[in-house]
């Protein structure tokens, strides 16, 4: 791999150039932008189209059953900081409570009566679905309705009743008393930007390895590569398609990224001048110097990805090839993808660990970890560090291998027998 330079450093400024400065590469930069802007901005958007108000619910109760004020009361407490909260409205006639929420003027209506047994029986008339909060927030309050009710009839004394309702005091704490890292153990937060750092680290590795792979197949398929071969070593193209392929859809991405980073700093600021109140969002009560873990082996991993993706993208002659003879990196990428996502619910257990280790696996779950339990051992760090750049430089060797086998293979079928037999030659 020496006598890279120069000639591999002007591949790369070649294939940058030539990405970075297409109408299709301006275009789409700048619509996925304003899509991550969007969505950074995307709770604003909502609370903006739904509104401020409460829902409305008519509560019709036969007499000795519950009263409008307890049923207010129970609900407001099961809002908890929810931004729109339930107004309870008195109904005396069920039918035209019925009607009402038909046409819109309530919400839901729940009917309330004592059955043979004395027990309070409850119907609510509105939308239903498994994941409806208002029937969730409903269900939740008429069980508390019930066992108060149960209570009293046991000889509880009512002002008691509250005292046993009311919410509990529950703080978490991080078992570790040297953490130092500045989130919340478990924290929203901190558990919402973990699945984002996992969602980023899939994108960019597929997306973009895809595109050194295709670039490759591009100009196998033009023989624009017979005219460069005469003029770079193969391993001299490959180091070149992998810088700046790579270094464009970096550019891509952290348009993107930046602009979403925009839409969060922004987010307080614009929800109090939309609404009034500063709305919370995905940064609050993170500690941002947790995401430098992701930065380090984010660099390192995305590089492991994109040289395999061009070793085995010089095997396809055509550009309708590349998809198959890159499933194999695609696979590996969606296990990573797909592990992150299984064991965030358990970040600390010894098999997690190992698997943290793995360097297909590392740019995926130590930032993640990090960011969940905060106290990774530094043996970890060091260890995840150094089999990242031995499986780096092991990869470079093979791609390297293929990659020189693969840009001179023309009309062969392109499968991963072809792939091993590129390996195999002695060169």
């Amino acid at each position: 791999m020496t006598n890279l330079f120069p000639n591999a450093w002007h591949v790369a400024v070649r294939e940058y150039t030539q990405r970075v400065q297409t109408r299709t590469f301006l275009i789409t930069t700048l619509i996925l932008a304003l899509v991550g802007l969007s969505l950074a901005l995307l709770p604003i958007g909502i609370r903006l189209i739904a509104g401020d108000e409460a829902a409305q619910i008519g509560l019709r109760a036969d007499a000795g059953t519950v009263e409008t004020a307890q049923v207010q009361a129970v609900l407001s407490a099961n809002a908890g900081s929810a931004d729109n909260g339930y107004e309870v409205i008195p109904v005396s006639d069920l039918d035209a409570g019925r009607e009402q929420v038909r046409t819109g003027d309530l919400n839901a209506l729940l009917s309330v009566s004592r059955g043979a047994d004395d027990e309070l029986t409850f119907t609510y008339f509105g939308d239903i679905g498994p994941t409806n909060q208002l029937v969730l927030a409903v269900r939740s309050a008429v069980t508390q309705l019930v066992i108060a009710d149960r209570l009293q009839y046991a000889g509880v004394d009512p002002g008691e009743v509250g005292q046993i309702f009311a919410p509990p005091s529950f703080d978490t704490q991080s078992a570790d008393p040297n953490r130092t890292d500045g989130n919340e153990p478990w924290s929203g937060s901190a558990w919402a930007l973990s699945y984002v750092l996992v969602l980023l680290t899939f994108m960019a590795v597929v997306t973009y390895g895809s595109w050194v792979a295709a670039s490759v197949a591009e100009e196998k398929s033009s023989r624009v590569m017979e005219l460069l071969i005469t003029a770079a070593t193969p391993r001299q193209l490959m180091a070149g398609k992998v810088i700046g392929a790579g270094a464009a859809g970096l550019t891509q991405y952290l348009s993107i990224l930046g602009a979403a980073l925009v839409g969060l700093l922004l987010q307080g600021t614009i929800a109090q001048q939309v609404l009034g109140d500063a709305s919370s969002n995905l940064l609050e009560g993170v500690n941002l110097w947790a995401l430098l873990p992701f930065t380090l082996f984010f660099i390192p991993g995305f590089l492991l990805y994109c040289v395999l993706y061009a070793g085995f993208g010089s095997i396809a002659s055509r550009q309708e090839d590349v998809t198959q003879v890159t499933a194999p990196m695609l696979f590996i990428g969606m296990g990573g993808y797909f592990v992150s996502f299984i064991t965030m619910a358990t970040p600390d257990v010894y098999w997690v660990k190992l698997l943290s280790l793995i360097p297909f696996f590392s740019p995926y779950l130590l930032p993640a970890r990090f960011l969940l339990v905060g106290n990774i051992a530094a043996w970890e760090w060091i260890a995840a560090g150094v089999l990242m750049l031995l499986f780096l430089a092991v990869a470079l060797w093979l791609a390297a291998r293929i990659y020189s086998a693969g840009v001179l293979l023309y009309g062969q079928r392109s499968n991963l027998r072809s792939v091993w037999r590129a390996v195999r030659v002695s060169r």
